[in-house]
């Protein structure tokens, strides 16, 4: 990762007790501070798609975004594609954290590629947007991005947690490497974190020291044969201003759940060659 952007992120990161997430599924006061002046009536689905797609108002733009990705029908085609757009091209970075968000949740795993170049970007929301959308789905070629954000010593934590958890669906011999060696970092909610994921991993667990993973790896046969199903994370919240402006959709929360593009599969250990010939899941 470049070092101009670790001096940007050291100038304008957020800490992570005080930044507060404009995620779809993780709403925040924030949010409802960014929309207070916003006349205190119902808005349908018309003027929330048409909020969504207004070129002239990035906060248009980020509350319909909002709006209809939290809807019944944000999986439509139309609006799909609209998300992709916008995590590609849209200027406003807090537009492109919400739609990061947004194709994380109604994505394909093919999207997960061009989530994963968000990993990047200047600013620590869409980063940490596209970390935790990178847990709902599944893409093998992601994986080299994911790990270089786990190991990046300059990135914030939160982000780095978020990596480390979208790892655990991912059974490859370099994942569990990494994971062993975050173990090793000086955050807590990192080790914990790796640690989480080595555990569903194996199903096995050896605490928060690396040397009893190792161990017991080398002298594993198949060290992913007890495996267990990965599932991504969700947020308990209350409902949010914006989410009440819309009486056309009622709020619903999800339950942890299977990643997009993640299917049964043989259990194997896989060797970084195989890893780059291979879909083992997606």
């Amino acid at each position: 990762m470049g070092g101009g952007r670790r001096l940007h992120r050291r100038l304008t990161g957020p800490s992570v007790v005080g930044f507060c997430a404009l995620s779809v599924v993780a709403g925040c006061d924030t949010m409802r501070q960014d929309i207070g002046e916003i006349s205190l009536k119902s808005t349908t689905p018309s003027e929330a798609a048409r909020m969504m797609m207004d070129t002239t108002d990035p906060d248009n733009r980020r509350m319909g975004t909002v709006l209809i990705s939290n809807s019944a029908f944000g999986g439509t085609d139309i609006y799909v594609q609209w998300y992709r757009d916008s995590v590609e091209s849209e200027p406003d970075p807090l537009v492109r954290a919400v739609s990061v968000s947004a194709l994380g949740r109604h994505g394909t795993p093919q999207d997960a590629v061009v989530i994963a170049l968000r990993l990047d970007d200047e600013q620590f929301q869409v980063r940490w947007e596209a970390a935790k959308a990178l847990q709902r789905l599944h893409n093998p070629a992601v994986v080299p991005v994911v790990l270089a954000t786990l190991r990046d010593e300059d990135e914030e934590p939160d982000i780095r947690v978020a990596a480390g958890i979208g790892l655990g669906q991912y059974p490859q011999d370099r994942v569990f490497q990494a994971l062993v060696a975050a173990l090793d970092t000086p955050q807590l909610s990192i080790n914990e974190a790796a640690r989480g994921s080595l555990r569903t991993l194996t199903g096995e667990d050896h605490g928060l020291e690396p040397a009893p993973w190792l161990r017991w790896y080398n002298g594993a046969a198949n060290p992913f044969a007890g495996q267990k199903e990965y599932l991504y994370p969700t947020y308990q919240r209350e409902e949010s201003f914006l989410e009440k402006m819309a009486f056309w959709s009622s709020t619903t929360y999800e339950e942890p759940a299977v990643p997009t593009g993640l299917k049964d599969r043989v259990r194997r250990t896989y060797s970084d060659s195989d890893e780059a010939a291979t879909d083992e899941g997606g």
